[in-house]
């Protein structure tokens, strides 16, 4: 039985929007996954959600989490961050070129905060990766500013592209090449396998894609050196319009993990998230309520 089914009691039947971009996978992921037109044209500031959570045979319990996203007026995402009583709040924050290319990922944690910042060529391809760790100027985590920074390591990358495939080479702090990662394209442009195998030790890994008749991501499955059943895989549906309506996550062919999104039909914005771990069958439920500018 679908969990919307499980819980229709709880939450009315809505519609979905175009909110959310899934065409590589990184829906829910610390990438930016929002839609940035949708966004400015509704003028959303910010998505601020409480969590509660609902045990088999239990009744709705709150749980004093709370997760956000907050937009700039542009429509790009500027960060997020997650509240945990049991823990410190964790922030991402996140700065773009003026070719909307991400530059800066930058993420907290319980030593301070630390940061990925890309650099692109020309061409809007990345070139560089650089990882450090960084120090607050301010006192207060969600208006950072950067005081000092400690680069730990970088990475570089050469890119070659035919007409159905991309090869990049990553090259180490020493710019010695350790990677290499292909992508591999139907004749429609679908990316349809990425391969990556290290260097030293030919240790390999891949990437599947597939697509629903509509060219809409249907599944990507991971798989480790030459294993035939994959490590991790996720399924994604969608509704009429498009939207990502349920992602279902699996683990060695085992579905682990059921997940539903219902949007308000009135704006089509992310309404409320509906998440079963199919173990041990608690379902959290995490609704939110938006905020526009002015």
């Amino acid at each position: 039985m679908k969990l919307f089914n499980i819980l229709s009691f709880l939450i009315p039947i809505i519609g979905f929007g175009q909110m959310m971009e899934n065409e590589k996978g990184t829906i829910f992921s610390d990438h930016p996954f929002f839609n940035e037109k949708f966004i400015r044209s509704v003028k959303l500031k910010s998505l601020k959600g409480t969590i509660s959570s609902k045990k088999e045979l239990g009744t709705i319990k709150q749980t004093g989490k709370k997760q956000a996203y907050f937009f700039n007026e542009n429509g790009s995402l500027g960060g997020s961050f997650q509240v945990n009583p049991k823990n410190d709040t964790s922030f991402i924050f996140y700065e773009y070129d003026k070719n909307k290319n991400m530059i800066v990922k930058r993420f907290s944690d319980s030593y301070g905060f630390y940061s990925y910042t890309y650099t692109y060529n020309d061409q809007n391809e990345m070139i560089k990766k650089v990882y450090a760790r960084e120090k607050n100027a301010n006192n207060s985590k969600i208006n950072f500013k950067l005081g000092e920074q400690y680069v730990v390591f970088e990475e570089g990358y050469k890119t070659e592209v035919t007409d159905s495939s991309k090869t990049k080479v990553i090259l180490n702090s020493n710019g010695r090449p350790y990677q290499r990662q292909q992508h591999f394209y139907n004749t429609l442009g679908y990316l349809i396998k990425v391969e990556n195998k290290l260097l030293i030790n030919n240790q390999v890994s891949k990437e599947v894609f597939a697509y629903n008749e509509k060219g809409l991501l249907k599944s990507i499955q991971y798989y480790d050196r030459k294993d035939t059943i994959p490590t991790k895989g996720f399924l994604y549906n969608y509704d009429e319009w498009g939207n990502v309506s349920f992602i279902d996550e699996y683990r060695k062919n085992v579905r682990i993990k059921h997940k539903e999104i219902l949007y308000d039909q009135s704006n089509f914005i992310l309404k409320t998230v509906l998440s079963q771990d199919l173990k041990t069958n608690l379902i959290t439920i995490t609704k939110f309520k938006p905020e526009f500018y002015n």
